[in-house]
């Protein structure tokens, strides 16, 4: 019964511990986005097992095609194999790209990191700029970064 009581503890500890993605919460700095690559095992190509492997199952508020970990802030859009093809990084998830954009950033800082897109759009009082060459989308919500969204680069 005190070996029961000893499991019991150390697992509770670790889950308390850990975040949704199964890290160390009182990790303090933030988790790279690579453009055009995703982040950790979370990454453009991976298998939907593969995606379950790193994050676990994804929410119940998943449909279709649509994966969610609304806890960690992580979503994707899977292709007709089952392949993640769009990943979406929320505010939620403590991150930053790899070339230094973070979430709140301003659009001005942002364009200075990357350069003009490829193309910026409206939509519902958001802006989106495209960067296809860098496999990077960016929303934007009060002239601030909102959503961070990677795929496969193109020309």
């Amino acid at each position: 019964m005190l070996r029961f009581l000893r499991v019991y503890l150390c697992i509770m500890t670790v889950m308390l511990v850990c975040d949704p993605t199964g890290r160390a919460a009182t990790q303090k700095t933030p988790q790279t986005i690579q453009e055009g690559l995703g982040w950790d095992r979370f990454i453009v190509g991976a298998s939907m097992n593969s995606l379950v492997d790193a994050l676990s199952f994804p929410d119940k508020s998943s449909f279709g095609r649509w994966m969610r970990w609304d806890k960690a802030g992580l979503h994707c859009l899977l292709n007709d194999k089952n392949e993640a093809v769009e990943l979406r990084f929320e505010k939620r998830f403590k991150g930053v790209t790899g070339s230094g954009v973070k979430f709140g950033m301003s659009a001005d800082k942002v364009r200075k990191i990357y350069g003009d897109p490829g193309t910026m759009e409206w939509h519902e009082g958001g802006m989106k700029l495209i960067w296809p060459s860098r496999g990077i989308l960016i929303w934007f919500h009060d002239n601030t970064v909102a959503q961070i969204v990677i795929f496969r680069p193109y020309a």
